[in-house]
């Protein structure tokens, strides 16, 4: 019998990534069962699972509830990768010990509390001191390839994502970024679910 292949999230969505989809699945899929988001509508051969992008605009969280429901479906830990960016992932050393698995820290900061006086994150923070968390020592995540374990803490995981969804993608419709969508910063809002679930990471 086969040994169960480990599960690979991939999103692509909008003319710039739709491309990569074809040459991805043929050089992923013998190594990976692909579970796919798009917002190409035909059903593509040599996935696992295909969701459907149907909102007119693209938000970065997406990645991250994608990532989040495979898993649940599933019942089993799930990779993420950029589809742009695959050679990330042979970087990625993963052990089988129920932790979440980034590459690196943002380029600008590792602790947010080395950014937190930056005028962009006034309401994150507003929102963490309302919730009466310790931001301080929250790392940042650079979210272009993970391993999401798979646990019976992924509800409220998904949960806590959802909730704080709307303070960054309002955060990032009111101030000046260099991102065409919107809900940049996604791997911090997913390291503090992280730390709110007690879900270990690891880099």
């Amino acid at each position: 019998m086969d040994s169960i292949k480990p599960i690979l999230c991939l999103v692509a969505v909008g003319d710039k990534y739709t491309p990569y989809i074809s040459s991805s699945i043929e050089k992923l899929s013998e190594k990976y069962d692909l579970c796919l988001l798009t917002n190409k509508k035909n059903r593509l051969y040599g996935v696992l699972d295909q969701e459907i992008y149907t909102s007119k605009i693209f938000t970065y969280f997406a990645k991250l509830t994608f990532c989040i429901r495979m898993a649940l479906k599933h019942k089993q830990g799930v990779y993420y990768c950029d589809i742009n960016r695959l050679e990330e992932l042979d970087k990625l050393s993963v052990n089988n010990d129920g932790a979440f698995y980034y590459l690196r820290h943002w380029p600008v900061a590792e602790y947010f509390h080395e950014m937190e006086h930056v005028q962009y994150w006034r309401k994150l923070i507003w929102f963490w001191m309302d919730r009466k968390y310790d931001y301080k020592q929250l790392t940042t995540i650079e979210e272009h390839a993970f391993y999401l374990p798979y646990s019976d803490k992924l509800n409220k995981l998904e949960y806590v994502v959802e909730e704080i969804k709307p303070i960054f993608e309002y955060t990032s419709l009111t101030n000046d970024n260099p991102y065409k969508a919107i809900g940049n910063g996604e791997g911090l809002a997913l390291s503090y679910a992280l730390d709110v679930c007690n879900i270990n990471k690891q880099i």
